[in-house]
């Protein structure tokens, strides 16, 4: 998206998930980003860890979440990052989009997942359990640094990445920029930045960006009028987990940084010499981020597959989990790193 249009999309998902979380926790207490006692690493991230670790104190979710197990916190690039760690099978890292957290991943989506992979959810730089240096400026490219460095520090070889939203384009910055890193990736809802996104609609960038947009206005951005069922199942699972903090300056820097998005060009123009395999997705009723953005990428990289789907809005990866995870989990066999 240009710079006149870029807007924080996933910032939806942290404002809806808090909204949401009010109405069905009945309160709007949140865990703490970075707040909670944190303990030596007496619980490790596993074997492959390269660097100490500190588990997060009570930070284990009760009933259907359980299986997320505790936060545990790394350094990484000069910050602290906090991510979860569960299920079995090759590695595969997950990237949200702008300011939303973690937490905003909903259990069935990870479920599913988990039982094919070893699953990585983490905060981006100043989300959740996620330290910043706010000396630097917030931009894509550092976030994709951020991803390199955690994956590094975790021991991780090569694992699959999956971003959705701003978490598409982190991955495809990686894949751009750290080919090396990764083995594959899927990008759902993301564009290329620079001169050659397709804007997101000014109404809808109006509506994103008003303090005034209630959780039912943001459902409508991230599902079709018609996703009924995956609205109100969409709802009861962001009250599963403890939603995090996400401050006023975290919003305003990752804001800005996607506004630098809009004028950075080297994910576009180092994307073609990529040799790794990519699943680009997104929903065919998009209002937040055009479909023609996936088409764009597509185009531009040289292994990269292409799936729409039909009916399907922002939220696809939560609207349609079922597939999504299916294509997923096919993509990466047939890519080798599963």
């Amino acid at each position: 998206m240009s710079a006149s249009h870029r807007t924080p999309r996933a910032r939806t998902l942290s404002r809806l998930a808090v909204a949401v979380a009010t109405v069905a926790l009945g309160a709007v207490a949140c865990s703490s980003g970075g707040g909670p006692a944190t303990s030596t690493s007496s619980g490790s991230p596993g074997p492959r860890a390269t660097t100490a670790s500190a588990v997060v104190a009570k930070s284990v979710p009760s009933g259907p979440a359980a299986f997320l197990g505790p936060v545990r916190r790394i350094p990484a690039n000069g910050i602290t990052i906090g991510y979860r760690q569960f299920g079995s099978g090759p590695d595969l890292v997950m990237v949200m989009g702008d300011t939303g957290a973690m937490s905003d991943w909903t259990v069935d989506l990870l479920s599913r997942l988990s039982r094919h992979y070893r699953v990585t959810i983490f905060d981006n730089r100043g989300v959740g359990y996620t330290t910043d240096d706010t000396s630097v400026p917030d931009t894509i490219p550092l976030m994709a640094d951020d991803t390199v460095a955690l994956i590094k520090a975790l021991g991780l070889r090569h694992p699959a990445l999956l971003g959705w939203s701003m978490g598409g384009e982190i991955g495809l910055t990686v894949a751009a920029l750290h080919p090396g890193a990764i083995s594959a990736l899927v990008s759902t809802g993301g564009d290329l930045g620079g001169r050659h996104a397709v804007n997101t609609p000014p109404a809808v960038a109006k509506e994103l960006n008003d303090p005034r947009t209630t959780g039912p206005q943001m459902l409508d951005l991230l599902f079709p009028a018609d996703a009924t069922a995956a609205r109100a199942a969409y709802i009861h699972q962001l009250g599963l987990i403890p939603p995090e903090k996400v401050s006023d300056t975290t919003l305003l820097r990752q804001y800005r940084a996607g506004q630098a998005f809009s004028s950075f060009e080297d994910t576009w123009n180092k994307l073609p010499a990529s040799t790794i395999p990519m699943l680009i997705t997104n929903g065919s009723l998009d209002k937040v981020t055009p479909p023609a953005n996936a088409s764009i990428i597509t185009h531009r990289a040289k292994h990269a597959e292409l799936v729409m789907f039909p009916d399907a809005g922002h939220a696809m990866p939560v609207q349609d989990a079922a597939r999504f995870t299916s294509l997923v989990t096919r993509f990466t066999q047939a890519a080798g790193t599963a």
